[in-house]
């Protein structure tokens, strides 16, 4: 690629890039969250160009100092998810730059960090499942709540997020069918929705009725302690709720969490007969390459070379 010249001094660029990150995020057409993941990665970036130049290590950055950084990410510890979200931040950034002639994409050919092609949290087996649902004491407000928020997760495979945004006024009936609307991952509008069964919603309507709860405004789960009475339940607090729960059935692993009741529900559907596509639909992936990776792994224990050894 041919350079842009002049080319200022990286200790320049890190002087002046808070003005020049807000001109990037005005031209940016993204989320708010977008713009605000893209304002953190950028703090960061400016704190590895600022040490850079104060130890004399660079005057102009190339693709090299580019690397660097991406092994510097890598030194924090960072997952791979994590790590990439701040490279792209970073691509997008010099890509904008390189436009305004302003400074030169460095970033061209740079590779993101590898995925494993996994999961980092286990999926209950059936029988922990059933041994969930069944510890938890439904004769109190807290446990109607426990019980219903823990179902739902486990018959729709819904992300922890996505319970906690959902409001009352989400669960509209379509076709003699009860829906509930979600806002999936990276997405403005509630325009998604999971198929809620009887089994699914009668735990939820029990524990509205018990809350005297029908104004469509309200948080469909929320707080019963005594700081946030009747506010609407944090995403911390589902996930410690969660967690409370496996414990009391004796599930101490730490690749076991609230994460893990959408990996049951994916994996249960895929070995009771869903189609990869049902899963996929159902767990709103944008690629379905994600959802194969549930397929392999069921299909790799169910179809274990190792189970054909007789010794």
């Amino acid at each position: 690629m041919k350079e842009i010249t002049p080319r200022p001094p990286a200790g320049a660029l890190a002087e002046n890039l808070d003005q020049l990150i807000e001109a990037f995020l005005l031209s940016q057409d993204v989320s708010l969250k977008s713009k605000t993941v893209y304002r953190n990665s950028m703090k960061r970036f400016k704190a590895f160009l600022i040490e850079r130049e104060a130890g004399g290590a660079v005057e102009y950055l190339t693709k090299t100092d580019l690397v660097q950084y991406k092994s510097h990410l890598l030194a924090q510890g960072l997952s791979p998810r994590t790590g990439n979200l701040y490279l792209t931040s970073v691509r997008q950034f010099f890509k904008f730059l390189e436009s305004n002639r302003i400074y030169p994409d460095v970033t061209a050919g740079i590779r993101g960090f590898k995925r494993s092609y996994g999961f980092n949290r286990d999926p209950l087996t059936v029988q922990q499942a059933r041994d969930l649902l069944a510890s938890i004491d439904t004769t109190a407000l807290v446990g109607l709540r426990d019980y219903a928020m823990i179902n739902l997760m486990l018959r729709t495979g819904l992300r922890t997020m996505e319970v906690v945004a959902s409001d009352v006024g989400d669960i509209r009936q379509s076709s003699n069918v009860t829906l509930l609307y979600v806002r999936s991952k990276g997405k403005d509008a509630k325009d998604d929705f999971v198929v809620l069964t009887r089994e699914a919603y009668e735990p939820i309507a029990r524990y509205l009725a018990a809350r005297r709860c029908n104004d469509p405004r309200s948080a469909l789960f929320v707080s019963h302690g005594p700081r946030n009475s009747n506010g609407r339940i944090t995403t911390k607090t589902l996930r410690f709720v969660v967690k409370k729960r496996f414990v009391s059935i004796g599930v101490y692993s730490s690749r076991i969490s609230a994460h893990s009741l959408r990996h049951t529900f994916a994996t249960m559907a895929l070995e009771d007969g869903a189609s990869i596509e049902q899963v996929r639909d159902t767990l709103r992936h944008q690629n379905i390459t994600t959802t194969q990776i549930y397929v392999h792994t069921t299909d790799r224990v169910g179809h274990a070379a190792e189970k054909l050894i007789k010794l």
